[in-house]
């Protein structure tokens, strides 16, 4: 296969890329978009969810940005309001570092309905994309995020970084800058996370034709986000490398961390080395890697979206319980 033609982009001689068959962007609604939101119990009804969002700067000399959502008042009733106002989750969209916006459809509406199920607070980060920005920019764009969010944490507020796929691997370089600057969060989730390695494991080999991320056009994006001579062996890419880098003692200072993973999700071997090694280090870590399907299977299979929505919903507000004291008027994020 062609991995660009799959990818739907074209290399260009200057270095940058011509992504001719992304997903739309949709604008951001500050007058709110209405999310339904399914009953919790037998006695209670649907809901309706006004989900407000806007686009604010996060780095003037990098030109990123963050894409905020935010639940109506009543939406937000009755869960969290007495326990530091609305949590706050900071997340970072997929696409193999090479593809995608905070503004493209399928994580827009992630974020909206994450932001009304929980009720929460997300702000999604619009980082830099390779390979005009190859590896660590998206990195340095979450340790600015974390430390955009750090005023909410400090005086607080329950604060999480999340992301899905490629979008996982940056949260969990957030969370790392989070413990090194000293930013209190809550928890971490990390959604199918997206690694490699130049050996090949039995999950990857098997991937030679998968429908979603086909080995050629995964080799592709690594090759394309990776710094220039590097391989998958890297420590932004193999975890086993970047396990290495970061150490056991300051892997322990995470704080409870949640994983997904997929059965046909070709990272799916090294995601269950990230997992042994967070639990060896003595994280605290909720591993749920048997989800049925192939990758990013939430952003197309209405199931799938349901049963990762009620699972970031449990994980954030049962590690919301402790906070104390309303510190942000949600609808002023």
């Amino acid at each position: 296969m062609d991995p660009y033609k799959y990818l739907k982009i074209r290399f260009n001689p200057d270095g940058s890329l011509t992504r001719y068959g992304e997903a739309p962007l949709l604008p951001a609604v500050p007058a709110g978009e209405p999310v339904a939101v399914a009953a919790e119990g037998e006695d209670e009804p649907a809901r309706c969810i006004v989900v407000h969002s806007s686009d604010a700067p996060l780095n003037d000399a990098t030109g990123t940005s963050l894409r905020l959502f935010v639940p109506s008042d009543a939406g937000a009733r009755g869960h969290g309001r007495g326990h530091g106002g609305l949590p706050l989750i900071v997340y970072f969209h997929g696409g193999g570092y090479v593809l995608f916006r905070a503004a493209s459809e399928p994580f827009h509406n992630t974020c909206t309905a994450v932001a009304a199920a929980v009720p929460a607070a997300v702000a999604s980060v619009d980082y830099r994309l390779a390979p005009e920005h190859r590896l660590p920019a998206s990195f340095e764009d979450a340790a600015d995020a974390v430390r955009w969010a750090r005023p909410h944490a400090a005086a607080g507020r329950p604060v999480f970084v999340m992301g899905s796929h490629n979008g996982a691997s940056i949260a969990f370089r957030a969370a790392l800058a989070a413990v090194d600057e000293g930013v209190d969060l809550r928890g971490v989730i990390l959604n199918q996370p997206h690694h490699s390695g130049v050996r090949r494991t039995p999950a990857e080999e098997a991937s030679v034709d998968d429908r979603v991320l086909p080995l050629p056009a995964n080799d592709l994006l690594w090759e394309l986000a990776l710094p220039l001579g590097a391989d998958r062996d890297h420590e932004y890419c193999n975890p086993e490398a970047m396990l290495a880098s970061v150490g056991a003692a300051r892997l322990r200072r995470l704080p409870p961390c949640l994983v997904l993973g997929r059965r046909k999700d070709p990272p799916r071997d090294r995601t269950r080395t990230l997992v042994d090694a967070l639990q060896m280090a003595g994280v605290a870590i909720e591993a749920r890697l048997d989800g049925a399907g192939l990758h990013a299977m939430e952003l197309f299979k209405a199931n799938c979206a349901a049963e990762f929505i009620a699972q970031v919903v449990d994980f954030v507000r049962r590690h919301s319980a402790a906070a104390a004291g309303d510190v942000v008027v949600a609808s002023k994020l």
